[in-house]
C-alpha cells in the first residue's frame, strides 16, 4: 500500500465517502429508484454497509445493474464509490484483502510457507476465503479447527481446500475425556437436532449441563449473573474460567458493567468498556447548535454535559492518533483522559464528569437568546443591564436577594466571556466544505470547547485520509460522527487472566471456558429477527449470486451463534432471559432458543407455563425488592441491607443494626423523630443552646449588623424563614416562567426610575407640589420622562419580545398618570424634598444627592438600619413637618395596620425614625402608597406617635432576644407556607406539625405570639 500511495479507509471514512457518493449522485440526478429516500439521514449509512458487502463479494457494477431497478442505482453508486477510492488513493477492506491475496500469490512475505492453523475463523466473504486459500496453498501443513454444523465448514470441505484429510476431531477425543464432559457434549450434539433420541437417550435434569433462570428485567438478570459468579467463585471456580457471552453487547454490556462493579468482580471486556461519552455528546450538541443557527437550547444541552473547560486549561496535545483498527499505531497510548488503572473495576467506577458552571443554563433561559449569533450578544448584554437594574432596586432593603443577584451577574459575565467566542466560532463554520477544511475547524472547536478533547480528536484523526473528499455539509459531517462520538470505549486490560471474560458470541470462537453465561434468550433479543438488506432485497440478490447473504442465511447465522456459545462451554451453560421489558412495562416471553436448550437435554419441548414457573423460581428476584432470599448471596451492601430488613419486617422485630452501621441513616431517622415529637429541638429549625452557635448568632443581633426593614418583617411571618433569609442568606429558588409579562423587579425599578426622573424635572421647573392647576404640564413631562427612561432601558435590556415590552410600558404609563392625578387632588399640601433617599448603601446616579453612606443606629429601638426611602415630603402649611412614603406596586393588605400590623409592616415607622435622625426634623407619619391600578391608589398612613414607637421598640426587642437565645423555630402564620419561597427546604407539613404536635405552650413562643398580636 505504501508503494502504491494508498491510505486505508476507516469505518467512519467509509460512511463519509458513502455520503459524498450520494451527494454527487443526487446533484447529477443519477438516482431514480432511490431518489425519494436518498436524502434521508440513514441512507448513507445503509449504503456504506451494502457497498462494503458488494465489494467483499466481488460484485461488479455491470452484474449489479442487470439485477433490477435497485441494482441500477446501486451500480451507479458503486462506480462513483470506486472512482472516489481511486481518485483519493484510498483502500477499503476489500482492496486491502485484494492486495494481501496478491502478496500471498507472489510469495513475498517471510511468513508464507510456514505451517498454518485456522482456529474457527469465519471467513464470511469470498474475498476473505480467497486470501486464506492463497496463504493455505503455500503452507506445507494446514490445521483448521471449525465448529461442526456451520455452513462455512461445509463450504471448505466441498472446495477440497484441505484435500481428503478432513477429520472429525470429536471422534479422536479419548473416552475418558468424553465421559467427563458427557452432559455438555449431549447438549451440544442435540441442539437443533431433528431427532433427539436417534443416538442417545434424554438426560436427567440433575445430570444436565444446563441451568436456566428468568428475572423481571435485564438489570436484575445481570445482577443474578453476578450473584452466581460469586457463588461459583466461593466453590473454587477461577474467575478466568467463566465467561459471559452476549448476543447484543451494545444492549447488555452497560448493565453487565454495573452489576460486576457492584459485586467487585474483576472483568475483562473484549471490546473494552463502553459508556456514554459526555465529551463526544457535548461536541455533537455544538454541531447541532451550529446547524440550528446557534440555537440556545442546543448550547444549553452542551453545557448540561459538564464539558466546559476550566479557565486557562490546556488545549490538549498537539496531535492525537486515530483509534481505528487499521489506522492506529500498535503501541499507542489510550486517548481517554482518565486512566482505568486508578479507578474501580477496570475503569468502570470513574469519577463523575465535571459539572457546567452553576446557573449558566438558567441564564440562557432568562436571556431568551433563542438563536442567531447576532442575538446572542444583544440578549446577554441586555440581561447584564437588567441584572444591574434589579440589583439597584433591591439593594436598599433586601440583602439576600442583592447577594444572589450579584452572584448571578458575575456568572453572566463569565458566561459571556466563555460563550460568545464559541458562538462566533460556530457561526463561522462553513455550510459546505471539503474534509480538510472541516478537520481544521472541528479540531479547533474541540480544543476550545471541551474539557477533555482527546477522544474527539482521535475520532477526527481517522478522517485524515479523507482530506480531499467533499464538499460535505455540516449535517452530513454531524451524521457521520454521531455514532462514534456518543460512546467512549476504553481498551481492555493487557491480560485477561484472573478476570471474568465478557464478549460477543462471535469473539468466543476458539475459546474454552468451564462455565458460560448466556443472557438474553427472550423473544426479539436472541434470536434477533432477520431482515433483508433494505437497499438490495433477497430476490435481487438471488439474481446476482456471488454468495451474497440472504434472509435465510441470517437466520442460519443466529443458530450458529447459539452453537458457538455452547461450544465455548466445557462444563456448564447458564442461560437466562428477562421476563419483563421494564422500559415498556410489558411482559416478555422466552424465545424458542430458550426452549430449544431443555429440548436438547430432555428430548421434548417443555410445557411453557411449567417452564416459566421453573425459571422464575430459579432466581426469585423482584422489582419492588431487588435482593436475594439469603444474605450470603448479596452482591453488595445494599442487597445485604435489603435482605436483613426484609427478614426484620417479616418477623416484626427491629433493625437497629442499621443505626449502628450507618451514622447518616441514624442521624436522619433520629432527626425525623424529633421533628414530630412535641418538644422543640435543633432538628426543627435554628434552635440551639450550643455556645459556639450562640456566639455566631450574636454577630447577627439587631445592633451588631445593619438590617433592612423587609428582612425584619419576615420574623412575624415565620422565625425560621427570617433565619433562612436574613441570617443564612439563602435566596429563593427561581422557577422558569413564560415571557408573558415584565419581571416584577424590572417593572418596579422602571417605575421608581421614572418617578426619580420626573420629580427631578418638576423640581427644576418649579412644579412641586403637584396640584390640579399644574397637572396638565406635569402629565406632559411625565410622558416624556417615562419615554426617555423606557427608551434607555430598552436599549440596555434588549427585550426578548418587543410586543410584551411595549404593552407593559403602556400599562406602566397608565399607573404613572393615575398616581400623578391622585397626588394632585390629595397631596397638594405636601411638597417632595428628597426622593430615593438612601442610607447605608453605595451612592449611585439613581439616588438622591443628599443620600448618606453611613447606616442609622436607632438607639431607643436597638437596631442598626440600612435602606432607601422612596419619598420624603415636607408640609407646605405646617413648616418643618416631614412625611415619608414607601411606594408599592402590588395589592394592599386586607387589614389596615395601625402601627406595625402584626410585625409585617415595619417600613413606615423604621424609615420615619431614620429620616427624623438623618434630617434633623420631626416626621409626622410614614405611609404605604399602593400607586398602581392594581393597588387602587390606596394609601395607609401610620403616625410616628409615642405609642407606635413603643410598639416598634418592643417588637425589635423580641426579635433580638430570639436571635440571642437561639430560638428561631418554623412556626408559620396561617397559610404562610403555601406562598413561602422556602417550602422545598422545610417540607409541606410545617403548619400541620406545629398545630397538632409541637408544644405551643413553650414560653419561648410568647415573644412571637406578642408580635403577631400587635396592631
Amino acid at each position: 500500500m505504501s508503494e502504491r500511495g494508498l491510505a486505508p479507509l476507516s469505518s467512519l471514512g467509509l460512511e463519509a465517502l458513502a455520503s459524498r457518493v450520494v451527494y454527487s449522485a443526487r446533484a447529477a440526478k443519477e438516482l431514480e429508484y432511490f431518489d425519494p429516500v436518498s436524502a434521508l439521514p440513514g441512507f448513507a449509512k445503509a449504503l456504506a454497509r451494502t457497498l462494503a458487502e458488494l465489494r467483499l463479494a466481488g460484485v461488479r457494477p455491470e452484474t449489479l445493474s442487470a439485477s433490477g431497478e435497485p441494482g441500477e442505482d446501486l451500480a451507479r453508486l458503486l462506480v462513483r464509490y470506486e472512482e472516489e477510492l481511486e481518485q483519493r488513493s484510498l483502500a477499503d477492506l476489500a482492496r486491502v484483502l485484494e492486495l494481501a491475496g496478491q502478496a500471498a500469490a507472489e510469495g513475498k512475505h517471510r511468513w508464507l510457507g510456514l505451517p498454518l492453523l485456522l482456529l474457527d475463523a469465519p471467513l464470511d466473504s469470498p474475498t476473505h476465503r480467497k486470501v486464506f486459500a492463497g496463504i493455505a496453498g503455500r503452507s506445507p501443513a494446514v490445521l483448521a479447527a471449525l465448529s461442526s454444523g456451520s455452513d462455512f465448514a461445509q463450504q471448505l470441505l466441498d472446495q477440497k481446500l484441505f484435500g481428503d484429510k478432513a477429520v472429525d476431531l470429536d471422534d479422536t477425543i479419548p473416552d475418558s475425556e468424553t465421559a467427563k464432559n458427557k452432559a455438555i457434549e449431549h447438549l451440544r450434539t442435540y441442539v437443533f437436532s431433528p431427532s433427539v433420541f436417534s443416538a442417545a437417550p434424554p438426560m436427567e435434569a440433575r445430570d444436565s449441563a444446563l441451568d436456566i433462570f428468568s428475572t423481571p428485567g435485564e438489570g436484575l438478570e445481570t445482577v443474578e449473573i453476578a450473584r452466581r459468579i460469586l457463588r461459583l467463585a466461593r466453590e473454587g471456580m477461577p474467575f478466568d474460567q467463566m465467561a459471559i457471552l452476549l448476543r447484543s453487547p451494545e444492549r447488555y454490556q452497560p448493565m453487565i458493567e454495573d452489576a460486576l462493579r457492584r459485586a467487585k468482580i474483576p472483568v475483562y471486556f473484549s471490546r473494552g468498556s463502553a459508556r456514554p461519552d459526555p465529551g463526544g455528546r457535548a461536541f455533537l450538541a455544538l454541531l447541532a447548535c451550529a446547524a440550528d443557527k446557534c440555537s440556545a437550547s442546543r448550547f444549553a444541552e452542551y453545557l448540561s454535559l459538564g464539558q466546559v473547560p476550566a479557565p486557562g486549561a490546556n488545549r490538549g496535545p498537539e496531535w492525537v492518533p486515530a483509534e481505528d483498527e487499521l489506522l492506529s499505531p500498535v503501541d499507542r497510548e489510550p486517548v481517554h483522559p482518565a486512566s482505568s488503572e486508578t479507578s474501580g473495576v477496570d475503569g468502570v467506577d470513574d469519577p463523575p464528569p465535571p459539572r457546567a458552571p452553576a446557573g449558566w443554563e438558567k441564564l440562557l433561559v432568562d436571556a431568551a437568546v433563542i438563536g442567531g449569533s447576532d442575538r446572542w450578544e444583544r440578549r446577554l448584554r441586555g440581561l447584564e443591564h437588567e441584572f444591574e437594574l434589579r440589583l439597584k432596586s433591591v439593594e436598599r432593603d433586601d440583602e439576600t436577594r442583592r447577594d444572589a443577584l450579584a452572584r448571578q451577574l458575575e456568572q453572566l459575565r463569565q458566561l459571556e466571556g466563555f460563550a460568545l467566542p464559541i458562538i462566533e466560532e460556530l457561526h463561522a463554520l462553513p455550510r459546505e466544505a471539503h474534509w480538510r477544511e472541516w478537520l481544521g475547524h472541528l479540531t479547533s472547536l474541540a480544543r476550545t470547547a471541551l474539557r477533555y478533547p482527546e477522544p474527539v480528536l482521535a475520532v477526527l484523526a481517522e478522517f485524515e485520509p479523507m482530506s480531499e473528499v467533499g464538499p460535505a455539509s455540516l449535517e452530513e459531517v454531524a451524521e457521520v460522527l454521531s455514532d462514534r462520538l456518543r460512546f467512549l470505549r476504553r481498551d481492555p486490560p493487557q491480560r485477561r487472566y484472573g478476570r471474568v471474560f465478557v464478549s460477543s458470541i462471535e469473539e468466543a470462537r476458539g475459546r474454552d471456558f468451564a462455565i458460560v453465561f448466556l443472557p438474553g434468550l427472550a423473544e426479539g433479543l436472541f434470536p434477533q429477527r432477520a431482515f433483508e438488506d433494505p437497499l438490495l432485497l433477497d430476490h435481487f440478490r438471488r439474481e446476482i449470486g456471488h454468495s451474497l447473504l440472504l434472509r435465510d442465511d441470517r437466520v442460519t447465522q443466529e443458530r450458529i451463534r447459539l452453537r458457538l456459545a455452547l461450544a465455548a462451554a466445557r462444563e456448564r451453560v447458564i442461560a437466562s432471559y428477562p421476563r419483563m421489558d421494564v422500559a415498556e412495562a410489558r411482559p416478555r416471553v422466552p424465545s424458542f432458543y430458550a426452549l430449544e436448550l431443555p429440548r436438547a437435554v430432555q428430548g421434548a419441548l417443555p410445557e411453557l407455563k411449567k417452564f416459566e414457573q421453573q425459571t422464575r423460581e430459579a432466581a426469585p428476584a423482584r422489582l419492588n425488592w431487588p435482593a436475594p432470599s439469603e444474605s450470603a448471596d448479596a452482591i453488595d451492601d445494599a442487597e445485604y441491607d435489603l435482605v436483613t430488613l426484609g427478614r426484620a419486617l417479616a418477623a416484626n422485630y427491629g433493625a437497629r443494626y442499621v443505626l449502628e452501621v450507618n451514622p447518616h441513616v441514624a442521624r436522619s431517622l433520629r432527626a425525623r423523630w424529633k421533628r414530630w415529637a412535641s418538644k422543640w429541638t435543633e432538628a426543627d429549625g435554628l434552635i440551639t443552646t450550643n455556645p459556639a452557635a450562640l456566639a455566631a448568632l450574636s454577630e447577627n443581633r439587631l445592633i451588631a449588623r445593619p438590617w433592612s426593614p423587609s428582612s425584619l418583617q419576615q420574623f412575624a411571618i415565620c422565625p425560621y424563614k427570617f433565619a433562612l433569609h436574613g441570617i443564612h442568606g439563602l435566596r429563593p429558588r427561581e422557577e422558569p416562567a413564560f415571557i408573558e409579562q415584565m419581571d416584577p423587579l424590572t417593572r418596579g425599578a422602571l417605575f421608581h426610575a421614572a418617578q426619580f426622573a420626573l420629580l427631578g424635572e418638576l423640581r427644576k421647573e418649579g412644579l412641586l407640589p403637584v396640584n390640579p392647576d399644574r397637572l396638565p404640564e406635569v402629565l406632559r413631562l411625565a410622558d416624556r420622562a417615562l419615554d426617555d427612561v423606557a427608551a434607555q432601558y430598552e436599549e440596555d435590556l434588549v427585550p426578548a419580545i418587543p410586543g410584551v415590552w411595549k404593552s407593559e410600558i403602556e400599562d406602566l404609563r397608565t399607573d404613572f398618570r393615575g398616581w400623578l392625578q391622585h397626588i394632585a387632588v390629595n397631596d397638594d399640601d405636601w411638597e417632595p424634598v428628597h426622593f430615593e433617599f438612601a442610607f447605608g448603601l453605595p451612592h449611585t446616579d439613581g439616588r438622591d444627592p443628599a443620600s448618606k453612606g453611613e447606616t442609622v443606629h436607632l438607639r431607643k429601638c436597638g437596631v442598626h438600619l440600612r435602606g432607601s426611602i422612596d419619598l420624603v415630603e415636607k408640609n407646605t402649611i405646617r413648616k418643618g413637618i416631614l412625611r415619608i412614603t414607601d411606594h408599592k406596586t402590588g395589592k394592599p393588605p386586607d387589614s389596615v395596620p395601625a402601627y406595625v400590623g402584626g410585625g409585617r409592616f415595619l417600613q413606615p415607622l423604621l424609615y420615619g425614625l431614620a429620616a427624623e435622625q438623618l434630617l434633623g426634623a420631626p416626621v409626622e407619619s410614614g405611609r404605604l402608597f399602593y400607586a398602581t391600578q392594581q393597588g387602587g391608589y390606596q394609601h395607609t398612613v401610620i403616625p410616628t406617635s409615642e405609642t407606635a414607637r413603643r410598639f416598634l421598640a418592643k417588637l425589635l426587642s423580641n426579635i433580638d432576644h430570639a436571635i440571642a437565645e437561639g430560638f428561631l423555630p418554623p412556626a408559620p402564620q396561617k397559610d404562610a407556607c403555601g406562598i413561602c419561597d422556602y417550602r422545598t427546604l422545610c417540607g409541606p407539613y410545617e403548619e400541620q406539625r406545629v398545630a397538632r404536635y409541637k408544644d405551643r405552650r413553650d414560653e419561648r413562643l410568647d415573644a412571637l405570639t406578642e408580635i403577631r398580636g400587635m396592631l
